[in-house]
């Protein structure tokens, strides 16, 4: 089954994958600022931890101040991947780290 018309066809690529590219490339267009930070923040963070947390970018950091202490600890425990995406987003040498208070 397949043969050459499997080989001619492009390789699909997952929505989410194609997205995330997609966002890349327009946040690569844009200058680097707390608005663009807090931006990349809400897409990887997500509706629901966005709202439950307020953001603030400086000197390579973003600190997160979570609204109550079940949400500190959901942050806590995303933090490794919220991080891999943030940096994804905007680069390692944009946000080095996220500290969550």
């Amino acid at each position: 089954m397949g043969g050459r018309r499997d080989r001619e066809r492009p390789a699909m690529e997952a929505l989410n994958s194609t997205a995330q590219q997609a966002l890349r490339t327009l946040l690569e267009g844009q200058p680097t600022s707390p608005a663009k930070v807090a931006f990349a923040w809400r897409m990887v963070a997500g509706a629901s931890l966005a709202r439950a947390s307020e953001s603030e970018w400086r000197d390579g950091v973003l600190v997160v101040r979570a609204k109550g202490d079940a949400w500190r600890r959901e942050l806590r425990r995303a933090r490794p991947i919220l991080t891999t995406r943030l940096q994804a987003l905007v680069g390692a040498d944009v946000v080095e780290k996220i500290v969550i208070e």
